[in-house]
Formats: structure tokens, C-alpha cells, sequence
């Protein structure tokens, strides 16, 4: 594991921690609305562009549950390094990944310099996912 203390891994964790709670609140919402709005409505005539406009945000709202449970998986990950003693490292150079970005990043699997270079060949995915 990188030259953390036990203090900074704990504040590690409780980041992790209320991270997880509040991605898991999200997800809940979003499952419970997706319930909500595949309950049949009584029939009414709708404007096309009200509907396309729907369609957009249920979109949305997808892309979102997505992203939350990748990032639910992040943490997980994370969690497991630290299980393992692998965490805080980078997994490209193996050198310490600066608890200044760990604090911002929890999940953070590179060091700076090869999460720029991850990033540029996975343009698609999210920065959190890395």
C-alpha cells in the first residue's frame, strides 16, 4: 500500500463510505421513477415534441444510472485494494498515487501522469471510471 497513514485511510473510507450511500440513494430514486413512469397513465393526446422531450431526459436519466453504478463499482474496487494492500498505487508504474488526489479521487487507480494517457485512449468513458 502507498506511505498512507491510518488517519488518511480512514478519511479514504469515510469518503468511499458517503459516496456509496449517496450513489445508492440515486440509484434507488431513478429505479423507483423508472417504476413510476411505466405505470400506465390514463390516455391523453401529447405534443410530439413533449414526447420527444421525454424520450431525451428518460435518456438522460439512464446515461446517469449507468454512470452511478460504474462508479458504484469504482468504489468497490477501491475498497478491495485496500483489502489487498494495493491501494494508493498506481497499477501502471507502481509508484504512490499522492493522497492529494486520493482525497479528491478516491477510486483513483493511476498516478496523474497515466491517468492523462488512460484517458486519451478511452475518450467514451467517464474520468471517475479510471
Amino acid at each position: 500500500m502507498a506511505e498512507l497513514t491510518i488517519e488518511q485511510l480512514r478519511q479514504i473510507e469515510d469518503l468511499l463510505s458517503r459516496r456509496e450511500a449517496a450513489l445508492r440513494a440515486e440509484v434507488l430514486d431513478a429505479k423507483d421513477a423508472g417504476i413510476a413512469s411505466t405505470t400506465p397513465r390514463p390516455r391523453e393526446v401529447n405534443d410530439p415534441v413533449d414526447t420527444a422531450d421525454e424520450r431525451f431526459l428518460e435518456g438522460l436519466d439512464h446515461v446517469q444510472l449507468l454512470r452511478d453504478q460504474q462508479e458504484l463499482r469504482g468504489i468497490e474496487d477501491a475498497r478491495e485494494r485496500i483489502r489487498e494492500g494495493r491501494f494508493g498505487i498506481c497499477q501502471e508504474c507502481d509508484q504512490p498515487i499522492p493522497f492529494a488526489r486520493l482525497l479528491v479521487q478516491p477510486t483513483a487507480k493511476y498516478c496523474i501522469e497515466h491517468q492523462a494517457e488512460w484517458e486519451s485512449t478511452h475518450p467514451s468513458v467517464p474520468p471517475f471510471a479510471a
